[in-house]
């Protein structure tokens, strides 16, 4: 067992650790400017209430899309169904988009848009095809209330509940499980959505950010603090993403940050590839760019080597 003094321990989660591993994670911390200080924002995922009805596979999407009465109806509700990615779909440095969709119907749009007409008819008139799909689901109930009845909807059940932030979907953005048993943290394009198991960053500098998220040392520091759910892995919820310090980009370090984010994008090329699972030479590639990346963030938190062992020892 490890121990610590316990004026050592942090308020918001149970710590243990030796000295030697506190005093690096100090150190850690005086090197980089917490993530909620840099231009970046921390978003949650879609939370539907009623994912049965509202997540689509492409066949699904397509029949809903064939059975539109018009063109013009057709191009309306094409709009609407977004790609979006799942907890699962998450890996370190890539995801694996694994063809399911949103219907993205958001709060407010109704009443935005019917006027005095009554807003059920409003709806079925100008998405016919998917005002009938939802019907098969109105005495569906599944694990919680149902489709009609749910908590999270907007102001009407066809509606998903209220979010300010779609727009920040449409952006390249870093994702990650929110409950995860391994640290992985990926680049995802503009326009793919995600669900509430997944939370998300946009802003400045993601390149360089994600190489250092996805760094030893942010494995490391993370596990310090963050939340242990038994089996099922660490809680890294927005609260806990946003204290991770990330070193400051200055004119004595502007080189290795470029070419932190030049060995990330070679990253992203390489696992983009759709053989990437299956192909070694790939695998071991990137094994090399990660290991690159990690000793220039060593360097950017000026570790010794006792630290950098440390570190090291603790990883996975």
């Amino acid at each position: 067992y490890r121990f610590m003094e316990q004026n050592k321990l942090s308020d918001d989660a149970w710590t243990l650790a030796d000295d030697k591993e506190l005093v690096l994670k100090e150190k850690i911390e005086r090197v980089g400017k917490p993530l909620k200080e840099w231009d970046v924002k921390i978003y949650r995922g879609v939370l539907t209430g009623f994912n049965e009805a509202f997540i689509i596979d492409t066949q699904t999407r397509n029949r809903i899309l064939a059975n539109c009465r018009t063109e013009d109806e057709r191009k309306r509700t094409e709009e609407i169904i977004k790609p979006v990615l799942r907890g699962r779909d998450i890996h370190k440095w890539r995801y694996k988009w694994e063809g399911f969709w949103i219907i993205k119907i958001e709060a407010g749009w109704t009443n935005k848009h019917c006027k005095k007409e009554n807003p059920e008819e409003f709806f079925k008139n100008i998405f016919s095809s998917l005002y009938n799909y939802f019907l098969q689901f109105k005495d569906y109930k599944g694990k919680g209330k149902g489709l009609l009845n749910r908590d999270d909807q907007g102001d009407y059940w066809w509606e998903l509940r209220h979010c300010d932030y779609y727009s920040e979907f449409e952006k390249e953005k870093i994702v990650w499980q929110r409950v995860t048993k391994n640290f992985s943290f990926c680049f995802v394009p503009k326009g793919l959505y995600t669900l509430d198991s997944i939370a998300f960053m946009t802003g400045e500098n993601l390149r360089f950010i994600l190489g250092i998220l996805n760094s030893k040392v942010i494995d490391f520091y993370v596990k310090t603090y963050v939340h242990q759910l038994s089996d099922t892995g660490f809680l890294l919820s927005n609260q806990y993403v946003e204290r991770i310090p990330i070193p400051i980009i200055t004119l004595e370090n502007e080189e290795i940050a470029k070419r932190i984010e030049i060995l990330v994008n070679k990253i992203i090329d390489i696992t983009s590839c759709k053989d990437y699972e299956s192909d070694l030479n790939k695998q071991s590639e990137v094994k090399t760019l990660e290991n690159e990346i990690n000793a220039l963030v060593y360097k950017l938190y000026n570790l010794t080597t006792e630290e950098i062992q440390i570190i090291e020892k603790n990883y996975n």
